[in-house]
């Protein structure tokens, strides 16, 4: 019987899709997006380092950019190292053929040749994710990865899902299975890329893994949310966001703006004690943006201050009788 993914639509993954798809018909064939060299180069080198950086790359934009323009920068050699083979497997994106396991094994040599030494081929040995000493996720066992990876491309390639569903749910199965001995979050990341670009071409250049590494601990939980279930719509949610908050800024910035103070909303909704600090971390954003956002909330009534600086909280309007002042 033909592999079938654990997962089950809900209404906000409905929503999101559709918020996608508008997004992306309001894309003209012309935008700098679709059409621009110059943005393609700058998104590309910040989707590099975003991707590294959450592998734990310690290098900044500017050397990735100097390393990738041929340039000798200081700095370890692996990082170095990580970030020549990145720009290779990302150049790559256009020839390679989403459905074949060969290609996969292809990209992943390019991403981890000198780095691992098992590259371009599925691991040997078994793996865990961990969290200090604790065990948080045990990949496929080892001689099941074949075909376990096999069973998945035979799902992605005949399956009837929406391909932008269906990139959502290849990311998390794959990083589920954890089939390399390195390089796993990096190829999840890039495989998602490449069947977005297949479905709509503007989406290549897509910064979403930018996105990701700015809400990093919200991309562990939401995997660590769907390996508890068994069943991927946490995961499916969250890389939806992503996709959807990556676009908005190139089609609309007074809906980036919505965008942006909804997930204020809900980070005060979660966390009453936190403060603009901590709010501007969870945007990504610096402190001086998160007080204005912040500053733009008050004064449209949906956000408020109970108590003094130090020791008060914040009430999100609606959530109770009164917000004070």
């Amino acid at each position: 019987m033909p592999y079938e993914p654990p997962f089950e639509r809900n209404d906000r993954i409905d929503f999101l899709c559709m918020d996608i798809a508008e997004l992306v018909g309001m894309v003209p064939s012309n935008a700098p997006l679709a059409a621009s060299p110059v943005l393609h180069r700058e998104l590309r080198i910040k989707t590099i380092h975003s991707s590294l950086l959450i592998e734990g790359n310690a290098l900044d934009p500017e050397a990735v950019t100097a390393i990738l323009d041929g340039k000798r920068v200081p700095g370890d050699s692996h990082d170095i190292r990580e970030v020549v083979n990145a720009k290779r497997a990302y150049d790559l994106i256009p020839e390679l053929d989403p459905y074949s396991l060969e290609d996969l094994l292809t990209a992943h040599r390019a991403m981890m040749d000198g780095l691992v030494a098992e590259a371009g081929r599925f691991r040997s040995g078994n793996v865990g994710v961990f969290d200090g000493d604790a065990l948080i996720h045990a990949g496929t066992p080892a001689p099941y990865v074949p075909e376990v990876m096999a069973d998945l491309f035979g799902w992605l390639k005949t399956t009837p899902m929406h391909p932008l569903l269906a990139s959502c749910v290849f990311h998390f199965e794959f990083e589920f299975c954890h089939p390399f001995a390195d390089g796993n979050g990096r190829m999840g990341r890039l495989w998602h890329t490449l069947l977005l670009s297949r479905w709509r071409p503007v989406l290549e250049w897509l910064p979403v893994e930018s996105t990701i590494r700015q809400r990093q601990a919200g991309y562990y939980d939401a995997l660590a949310k769907s390996d508890a279930a068994g069943s991927s719509e946490a995961f499916v949610e969250f890389m939806l966001e992503a996709i959807r908050d990556s676009l908005v800024p190139f089609v609309s910035p007074k809906r980036e703006r919505q965008i942006v103070k909804a997930r204020a909303l809900a980070y005060f909704r979660e966390n009453p004690k936190g403060n603009v600090s901590s709010l501007s971390e969870e945007l990504g954003c610096s402190k001086r943006s998160a007080e204005r956002i912040v500053a733009e909330l008050k004064g449209e009534g949906a956000l408020a201050r109970l108590g003094s600086a130090r020791s008060g909280s914040w009430v999100v309007a609606g959530d109770v009788g009164t917000t004070g002042t």
